[in-house]
Formats: structure tokens, C-alpha cells, sequence
């Protein structure tokens, strides 16, 4: 693709180009890409808004480009389970609003509940495409699903107490609705910084150079900031979406046909948006990356670390009172005698009083020395200046 460079683009020698082409075959890069409408040239201020420009092209180009036949029928499938579960007779008529639960499911006619049995598997089927499609972004795939019907279910919480809503809402009206909305925004923050910080770890590990215009360039190529506003966009479109729909079926003398138009529009809009959001970062990271949090991969640094069982006395060695010989006796970090499993053939260990993994046998309090045979309690084998 031979576009003019962009705003932030880094000129490198034939050589730099090929130090940094090493990740993937890429059919071109970020830096080929300019703004549409250079915004900076009316203020430096908003040069942002032209980096911004390129990266959602190269985003959009590059999905264009890659996308195989199953990723279109995936989106296809989502949006025909959506229209199915949308123009509904029973929605388009209001239904009765007196009957709920099972016996409102038993007052539809046939063609009504086949036609939403139908929506179900077929958004069923989408989820399934979607964990197939993105592995390594498989259960954020999903909590983005779940993240969606939570919107509807607020969007529902605030039009149960004012069918206006929100025309004439007061505080009071708002309270579970707004409780279920930040609930969601938190945990949509917190995978926007789990991307964020993977991404940040992938350059330390695949892109580290001694050049720092390299480097720079990297950091560039592997910006976020239009991925971030593609998920910002999906909750935007997500979120009108549900109010929409929550508005048009409250009340029928308030909802409009204009208002169902805006729920089918947005709606539909969410899901090539869902499925930009959960790609590109499997693009850019690879298959094999974990997504995770640097607080998430600290904490299960240390539990490998408390897990793991240590000789901690005075030489580092547990002794036969009787014949100093070193036995396999150790103590945990949280202060347990770990002692080997006495039953013939097993390599078990466990703590005192408790059973062995293996072979679930109970560890006693006396050790038999393997060399001279003594008899002697566990804690005698443990050095007199053993602390924990």
C-alpha cells in the first residue's frame, strides 16, 4: 500500500525497516497512513485527532484485508439473531404487559416463539464463532456479551420506574439502574488496561532495542488509542442501543418507530465494532499472549512462589537425630512440616495431619529414618534453630 506517511511517521534506512518487520506479515503498517483531514494544520492541539484518523483506517484496511469467509459469517449470524429477536409481532404490538415468566412465554402464538427460539441459537452460535475466532480473548469476548444485556437490564431498571426516561427522571429513579451501568464501565476499564498493559509487556519482550528510535517507532506501530476509542464506541453504541429498545417497548405512546430505528441501527452497528475490538489486539499480540493485567500477573507470580515448599534451618538440610543422615523433610513458607509420603511406592508429599495428593494416605506425627530405621517424632529431624 503506497500512502503518504503520516503525521507521526519515523523515516528509518532499508535496514531499521527490516529490524522492525519481523512481527507477522503485515500487507502494511500504521506509519503508511495519513489523516483524512489534517485537523492539525487549524491547531497543533489537535494532532491527536490525525493520529487518531490513521489508526482507525489502518485498523478498518487491515481487518478488510485479513478477514476470512468465517469471520463475515460470524457477524452475519449476530445480526440476524438480533433483527429475529428485534421485529418481533409481539414487540411491534406491545404484547400485554399483565402477563410475565412462563405464562407470557404460553400466550405467544407459534410462529412468535419459534421465531425467538431461533434468535437464541443463533446468538448462541455467534458466541460459539466468537471463541473459536479469538482465543486468547476468548473470556473477554464474552463478558463484552454479558457487558451488553447488563446495559439492556439497566436501560430496563430505569424505564420500569419512569417509561419517560429520561424525561422527568429524579434520582431516586436511577439508583440499580446506575449501580448496574458504573458495575459494567468498571470491568470494561479494567479489560481496556489489561489490553493496555499486555501490549506494553509485548514490546519489552518481542520489540526491545538498544535504539530508542526503534523503539519510539514500536511503541508508535503498536499504539492503542484507536482501539481504545473503537471500545469506547461500542459501549456508546451498545448503550443507546439499549435505550432505545427499553424506550419503544415501556410505553407504546411513547415509543416511536423512529426509536426502534435507532435500536436496529446502533444495534447492528455494535457488533462489526464488538468483533474489531476483540481482534485487533489477538492481531497485534499473537495467539500465544495471555491477557492479562501487571497486577494479575504479579499476584500469580507470588502464588507460585508461597506454593513451592523450602528447607528453611540453619544448613538448609532436615537430619536423622539418630545417625545424621539428610532426610526430605522441609517447612513451608506458611510454617507447615511438609513430610514424604510414608506408603511404599508413592512420591507424594503433604503436611502433617492431612492426606498425601497421591495416594491420599494420612501423614503421621513419628518419621521413620530411611537410613537406620529410628522412630522418632517429625520435629526432631527439623534443626533446634528452624524459624519461619
Amino acid at each position: 500500500m503506497s500512502e503518504e506517511l503520516g503525521p507521526d511517521s519515523v523515516a528509518l534506512s532499508e535496514g531499521d525497516d527490516a529490524a522492525v518487520a519481523d512481527h507477522g506479515d503485515m500487507p502494511f503498517r500504521l506509519r503508511d497512513f495519513s489523516p483524512l483531514f489534517a485537523v492539525s494544520s487549524l491547531h497543533e492541539l489537535a494532532a491527536p485527532l490525525d493520529r487518531l484518523q490513521c489508526e482507525v483506517q489502518f485498523q478498518t484496511k487491515l481487518a478488510i484485508f485479513e478477514w476470512e469467509r468465517k469471520h463475515w459469517i460470524t457477524m452475519a449470524l449476530g445480526a440476524v439473531a438480533f433483527l429475529l429477536g428485534t421485529l418481533s409481532p409481539e414487540v411491534m404490538s406491545g404484547g400485554d404487559p399483565m402477563l410475565i415468566g412462563a405464562e407470557g412465554i404460553q400466550s405467544v402464538s407459534s410462529g412468535v416463539f419459534l421465531q425467538m427460539i431461533i434468535s437464541v441459537i443463533l446468538w448462541v452460535w455467534f458466541a460459539v464463532q466468537i471463541w473459536s475466532l479469538f482465543p486468547i480473548m476468548r473470556t473477554h469476548a464474552i463478558s463484552l456479551l454479558v457487558f451488553w444485556n447488563l446495559f439492556i437490564v439497566a436501560q430496563l431498571l430505569y424505564h420500569n420506574e419512569n417509561p419517560t426516561f429520561p424525561v422527568g427522571v429524579n434520582a431516586s429513579q436511577m439508583m440499580m439502574g446506575t449501580l448496574v451501568v458504573l458495575v459494567v464501565l468498571f470491568f470494561i476499564y479494567f479489560f481496556w488496561k489489561a489490553v493496555s498493559e499486555t501490549r506494553d509487556l509485548h514490546i519489552e519482550e518481542y520489540h526491545l532495542h538498544e535504539d530508542v528510535r526503534l523503539m519510539e517507532m514500536e511503541m508508535a506501530e503498536h499504539s492503542l488509542s484507536g482501539w481504545g476509542l473503537m471500545l469506547a464506541t461500542w459501549t456508546g453504541t451498545t448503550t443507546l442501543s439499549s435505550w432505545a429498545g427499553a424506550h419503544f417497548v415501556a410505553d407504546q405512546n411513547v415509543g416511536t418507530m423512529s426509536t426502534l430505528l435507532i435500536h436496529i441501527v446502533f444495534g447492528l452497528l455494535s457488533l462489526p465494532v464488538l468483533m474489531m475490538v476483540i481482534w485487533y489486539p489477538q492481531r497485534m499480540l499473537g495467539q500465544d499472549t495471555v491477557v492479562r493485567t501487571k497486577a494479575a500477573i504479579a499476584a500469580d507470580a507470588e502464588l507460585m512462589v508461597q506454593t513451592e515448599t523450602t528447607l528453611i534451618s540453619n544448613d538448609g538440610k532436615s537430619i536423622c537425630p539418630e545417625c545424621n543422615t539428610e532426610v526430605g523433610i522441609s517447612r513451608s513458607k506458611s510454617g507447615e512440616i511438609i513430610v514424604p509420603c510414608v506408603t511404599e511406592g508413592c512420591t507424594g508429599q503433604s503436611a502433617i495431619g492431612k492426606t498425601c495428593p497421591r495416594c491420599k494416605a494420612t501423614t503421621p506425627t513419628r518419621y521413620d529414618c530411611p537410613s537406620c530405621g529410628i522412630n522418632a517424632p517429625v520435629l526432631d529431624f527439623l534443626s533446634d534453630v528452624e524459624v519461619w
